[in-house]
């Protein structure tokens, strides 16, 4: 993702993807020409012209995967303990 600001209106915005492919896009705001950004301190204080999409899976969403295959993996494990090593 790369953060770019406008200096003519004080405005930060995102873009998906490489900064390089957006180095000619102009500002949603003025029309300006949009530099990009190299630290996230140069944006302190700019004003967001549209916000940043949240993520369709959170943390939580991987904890949760995570503990579900651990309990799967252990299941498997003891239910492989309890069948005799030799058939009958």
């Amino acid at each position: 993702m790369a953060h770019f600001k406008c200096l003519a209106c004080k405005a930060r915005v995102w873009r998906d993807g490489d900064p390089a492919d957006h180095l000619r896009d102009l500002c949603p705001g003025c029309g300006g020409p949009l530099d990009p950004v190299a630290r996230a301190e140069d944006i302190i204080g700019f004003r967001a012209l549209r916000r940043r999409p949240h993520a369709r899976r959170t943390i939580a969403d991987e904890v949760r995967e995570a503990i579900a295959r651990n309990d799967a993996a252990r299941v498997r494990r003891l239910r492989s303990k309890e069948q005799p090593d030799h058939p009958t």
